[in-house]
């Protein structure tokens, strides 16, 4: 189903808020409703959209090879025709763990600030009518590299693209906001159209275990995106990627203290938290989402949070019941390997297959339990790439890493099911009517589509 009007995006929106509303009522009003991956994970974040991570995407980027591409989005659901702007009183970042450890090794940190006025409200309400009005909700930020214990400031006074507002030469816009950074990488900050698409059928099966219809579409609506594209031995353990591929990455938000519990320094708390895709609002007990967004992933192992409700996931259990299929017995340690400790024949997981452990690079010291979307940099780029990824062969998709093609909530929900470690339900999603992204994604970085508009 090809959506090609804005008339039939609406349409698409109401029928996505119908599914919102069934599992409202059937949930009851304790469950947060979502129609995407991770965008609505937790009821703080839910509150609070500004530091709600959506998505998170690593990948080897195809046209530069030597490099990874990192995608962090932010603030979801963002109408066309409103302005969206990040939190200045926030630090968003992404971190690598190169060692296995659950800590950080490569921080790459953004803090905003605003640009001109702001918006009266009552001009807010003319969107149609609010094209010149780019300038007015323009932010700049700051980008700072932490490592071996040092700050480095690698942009200042940077341009983050803002909404799209029917002005002429957008495009121009977007080429401002892509910026090289020292060392052959490049930043690209702003609003993009949203990447994120799947089976509305198997959303609402993994999310809440109630059958839908299958819409198979897009989100029709922007994020605001933090991308980066570094070199390979810029995130790699001794700098040294053919030696030590695999990496681990996630992204936070924390917020200046007010009153929320949190980890981090005494000045900012960390209230939002994502790795792999549908991990929070899936694996983790809705009464532990908040917790969980709080929690390093060092904090993993010893914690008593992210390894049991991994090992044993009440909707698992959900799942199987409505799928028609019997759930992979406690403890699963197929989800394990998957969540916590990435792929490998080294360890005694059930999944026989070297793909994104930490184990496989050569100076990795113990490998800890901790919840970090693992990339093996040294996986070729698919020739012809799969949306299912690990699912159908193609080593380079998720859960090895993540790229902006992949059906992650399809994925997740047959892992849930028992794949690849066993025979799971892969019946349960068709699969020849695929999902597809609502805008398609460029050749270069950062790859994302330009915002969508009320027109197109």
């Amino acid at each position: 189903m090809q959506l090609t009007s804005a008339r039939s995006r609406w349409a698409w929106i109401a029928g996505a808020s119908i599914a919102v509303l069934t599992a409202t009522v059937l949930l009851g009003p304790t469950m947060r409703p979502s129609t995407a991956t991770s965008h609505w994970d937790a009821p703080a974040t839910t509150l609070n959209k500004q530091v709600d991570a959506t998505d998170l995407y690593a990948f080897t980027s195809p046209e530069r090879q030597d490099t990874v591409t990192i995608v962090a989005n932010y603030i979801p659901f963002q109408a066309p025709y409103k302005p969206y702007q990040f939190d200045t009183d926030a630090r968003y970042e992404v971190h690598v763990d190169n060692t296995g450890t659950g800590k950080a090794a490569v921080t790459y940190r953004w803090t905003f600030a605003n640009k001109g006025l702001p918006v009266p409200s009552f001009i807010r309400k003319r969107e149609h009518k609010a094209g010149p009005l780019d300038s007015l909700v323009e932010q700049s930020y700051t980008l700072t590299r932490l490592r071996d214990g040092k700050a480095e400031t690698l942009v200042r006074d940077g341009y983050a693209a803002p909404t799209d507002m029917g002005a002429p030469g957008y495009l121009s816009v977007r080429r401002k906001a892509v910026v090289d950074l020292p060392g052959g990488g490049k930043v690209f900050t702003g609003t993009a159209a949203d990447p994120f698409y799947s089976d509305n059928r198997a959303v609402n099966l993994l999310r809440f275990g109630l059958p839908f219809f299958p819409v198979k579409t897009g989100v029709p609506m922007n994020v605001s995106s933090l991308a980066l594209q570094l070199p390979k031995s810029e995130l790699a353990l001794g700098g040294d990627p053919a030696r030590n591929p695999v990496i681990g990455v996630w992204t936070t938000a924390s917020r200046k203290s007010s009153g929320l519990l949190g980890s981090g320094s005494a000045d900012y708390r960390q209230v939002s938290r994502l790795g792999n895709p549908n991990f929070n609002e899936v694996i983790i007990p809705l009464k532990q989402r908040d917790h969980f967004n709080t929690v390093r992933p060092d904090g993993d192992e010893s914690g008593n949070l992210v390894v049991p409700s991994t090992l044993d996931p009440d909707q698992a259990k959900v799942v199987a019941k409505q799928a028609n299929v019997t759930a992979p017995p406690a403890p699963r340690k197929d989800l394990e390997q998957i969540y916590l400790t990435g792929l490998t024949t080294r360890a005694d997981g059930p999944i026989k297959q070297d793909l994104n452990s930490h184990l496989l690079n050569q100076d990795a010291p113990r490998v800890a339990k901790a919840e970090e979307l693992r990339l093996n940099m040294s996986t070729p780029v698919a020739t012809a790439p799969d949306k299912y990824g690990i699912l159908k062969g193609d080593a380079q998709g998720y859960p090895n890493g993540r790229r902006l093609i992949d059906d992650v909530v399809t994925v997740n929900l047959r892992m849930l099911l028992g794949e690849p470690a066993g025979r799971g339900a892969p019946g349960l999603i068709a699969e020849d009517n695929p999902a597809f992204l609502l805008r398609p994604i460029t050749g270069s970085f950062p790859y994302l589509a330009l915002p969508v508009t009320a027109t197109g």
